[in-house]
């Protein structure tokens, strides 16, 4: 567990800008602390991704297409308070991974087989289903593809001048 404190040295940001990170994403907050490595690995994910030039606008257009994902499917039912960023706990099948919140589908992105009716919850039935009351998971997830395309070709084209920045600051000169 870590203070926000903590998380801001760690990543060699200041707590002003996670604390606006926490709202923008809207993460919950603990308030004596005890933030868990899930929101360690995510607060990293997004440094990362600014570090790779992709914009925080960007990153939060993918993030609420990817949530309301998470909502979709249900993910929210776990009953953690992390449950959006909980994926980060979790290694393995990267492929059938959501980007942001490392959410685990059970089926690759690309293969369009997501079961849109699984409920892990208790919970009493919606009168409507997600498909009547608009809410069409393999569209959402095809315009989730198209935006997170872009960022992970940044991504490509960003590491070889990150790793030689790297290389550079320790010494290891072009």
């Amino acid at each position: 567990m870590y203070s926000l404190s903590e998380i801001a040295g760690i990543l060699g940001r200041d707590r002003v800008t996670l604390l606006g990170w926490v709202k923008r994403f809207e993460l919950p907050v603990f308030s004596k602390g005890g933030y868990p490595e899930c929101y360690m690995s995510f607060i990293r994910s997004i440094v990362y991704l600014r570090l790779s030039q992709v914009t925080e606008s960007q990153i939060i257009e993918l993030w609420k297409l990817e949530f309301k994902l998470l909502r979709i499917l249900h993910a929210d039912s776990l009953g953690s308070a992390t449950w959006m960023i909980d994926g980060h706990k979790q290694t393995g099948h990267e492929d059938r991974r959501l980007f942001l919140s490392r959410y685990d589908l059970g089926t690759e992105l690309r293969s369009s087989a997501v079961q849109p009716g699984l409920d892990f919850s208790e919970s009493e039935s919606e009168l409507f289903a997600g498909l009547e009351m608009g809410e069409d998971t393999l569209r959402l997830l095809d315009s989730y593809m198209k935006l997170l395309d872009p960022i992970q070709q940044r991504l490509r084209e960003q590491a070889p001048i990150l790793i030689a920045a790297g290389r550079w600051a320790r010494g290891g000169g072009w």
